[in-house]
C-alpha cells in the first residue's frame, strides 16, 4: 500500500471515530501535512478522486465547505469558510491561492479594528475552473462556470462564466477560447 492510501485511510476512520464533521471521497489524496480545521462549527465536505497537496489549509471557522469532485488544491492554498465555500466539480487551484470567505469591518474611527463587525457572504467558484497561482478571492464572489483567474490576481466581485481575469483587481481579458488578437 502506498503510502498517502495507508494515511488517507487512516485519516477517514479517525475522523469517524472522532465524530467530526468531516466528510472525504473515495481516490481522494490527503497529504500528511494538509490541515482540515473545524473551528466554531462548520463542516468540511471533499469529493472524489481529489487532490490535496502539501501545505494545504482548510479552516471552517464556522461555515461549511464543500469541494465537489475532481477537484485538485495545490501545495500551500488556504480556504477560510466563515460564511461558507463551495468548488464544483474539475476545478483546478494553483500553489498559494487563498480563498477567505469573511471580511473585517473598518466603519468607526473609535472602535478598534478587531471589534469591528465581520461580514461572512460566503464564497462560489462553479465548476471546471481555474485559479492561477497566487490568487486571491475575497468574501462575496462568485467565480462562474469555466472561468480562468490569471497567476496573483485578486478577484473583488461576480465573474462571468467562460471568462478569462487578470490583475489586481481582476479585469476581464477575454472569454475562454478566444484567441489573444
Amino acid at each position: 500500500m502506498r503510502p498517502y492510501k495507508f494515511w488517507t485511510l487512516i485519516r477517514r476512520v479517525f475522523w469517524k471515530i472522532s465524530n467530526l464533521a468531516i466528510t472525504v471521497g473515495e481516490k481522494t489524496r490527503l497529504d500528511l501535512t494538509a490541515k482540515l480545521r473545524i473551528q466554531d462549527g462548520g463542516s468540511i465536505t471533499i469529493g472524489q478522486n481529489c487532490r490535496i497537496h502539501r501545505g494545504v489549509i482548510i479552516d471552517t471557522h464556522g461555515g461549511d465547505i464543500v469541494i465537489q469532485d475532481n477537484v485538485s488544491l495545490n501545495p500551500y492554498c488556504v480556504i477560510c469558510g466563515n460564511g461558507g465555500v463551495r468548488i464544483g466539480r474539475d476545478c483546478r487551484i494553483a500553489a498559494h491561492t487563498l480563498i477567505v470567505a469573511s471580511n473585517h469591518g473598518f466603519e468607526g474611527r473609535e472602535t478598534p479594528i478587531r471589534h469591528q463587525p465581520m461580514t461572512a457572504e460566503g464564497i462560489v467558484i462553479e465548476e471546471d475552473v481555474w485559479l492561477g497561482g497566487g490568487c486571491r478571492i475575497v468574501d462575496g464572489c462568485t467565480i462562474g462556470l469555466g472561468s480562468v483567474v490569471g497567476a496573483g490576481s485578486i478577484i473583488t466581485r461576480d465573474t462571468e462564466p467562460f471568462g478569462v481575469y487578470v490583475g489586481s483587481p481582476a479585469r476581464k481579458l477575454r472569454e475562454r477560447g478566444q484567441s489573444n488578437s
